[in-house]
């Protein structure tokens, strides 16, 4: 009797223990996941069609999230990081004014000059070539939208010409016609950009 207890206290030990080691790394995995989500790497499904033809309603997009906007809040102190790397005719992913994920083309840049006439988007007294779109595409001028009538509200509304002023940016659908854009609800400040698309289908 005291030989088998003596054996089965080791069994049990030893299956403790492998026990343990497969829960941490089950709980090591689960933070990395974890931080990829929230930190690195974003899949997104497209709500819509104002990306056509480039995006459609369902398309699937992989959103890089490396040095886009982090908001965190410390002792009641809100902080935020940002530090992306955004070029003109890029596709990102952006809070709205509806506090919705939706993707658009960055169109301009802070510092430029834009300007929307007879259809055409100019930058800095140049046309914009946007081969993405469309062929007889006619972009509209900007409106007065409801989306701008919020206290506090973080975007910039924007007229037919005028210079982005820094850390804002200017974002357009592709289906100029039927999408809500930044001629609608304004410049859109950079901590409500969260990631670059880089593959999508």
């Amino acid at each position: 009797m005291d030989m088998e207890r003596e054996t089965l206290g080791p069994q049990w030990w030893s299956k403790i223990k492998r026990y343990m080691r497969r829960s941490l790394f089950v709980f090591l995995f689960l933070c990395f996941l974890l931080f990829v989500r929230i930190f690195l790497f974003q899949i997104y499904s497209v709500q819509g069609n104002s990306m056509f033809p480039t995006l459609e309603h369902g398309s699937v997009v992989f959103v890089w999230k490396g040095g886009y906007a982090i908001s965190a809040k410390f002792f009641g102190t809100e902080l935020l990081y940002t530090d992306p790397s955004i070029n003109k005719l890029d596709l990102v992913l952006f809070v709205s004014q509806e506090d919705e994920l939706v993707v658009k083309r960055v169109i301009g840049l802070p510092g430029e000059f834009y300007s929307i006439e007879s259809g055409r988007v100019l930058i800095d007294s140049m046309e914009l070539l946007e081969n993405y779109l469309p062929k007889g595409t006619y972009t509209s001028e900007p409106s007065t939208s409801v989306f701008l009538n919020r206290h506090h509200s973080p975007f910039l509304a924007m007229d037919k010409q005028g210079r982005i002023p820094p850390g804002y940016y200017l974002l357009l659908g592709d289906n100029r016609q039927y999408s809500t854009d930044s001629r609608s609800f304004g410049l859109v400040p950079v901590e409500k950009i969260k990631g670059k698309v880089i593959f999508y289908f």
